[in-house]
């Protein structure tokens, strides 16, 4: 997944996305936590506390 369509999959649930790193199997980025999404295109529904549980979700999702 590039990162603009990661940007534009992220936003359409997290309007306020922002900080976007790329990761194995997916993308981290900011929300007042930090969230996910997979290169499939699954975004997290619920907000992590560290940028490194977002990439251990990304692995288990």
């Amino acid at each position: 997944m590039t990162e603009d369509s990661a940007i534009e999959s992220a936003r359409g649930v997290w309007p306020e996305a922002e900080g976007f790193e790329p990761v194995r199997g997916g993308w981290t980025f900011r929300v007042g936590g930090y969230a996910w999404i997979t290169d499939s295109g699954r975004v997290a529904a619920d907000p992590e506390g560290l940028r490194s549980h977002a990439r251990q979700r990304i692995t288990t999702n």
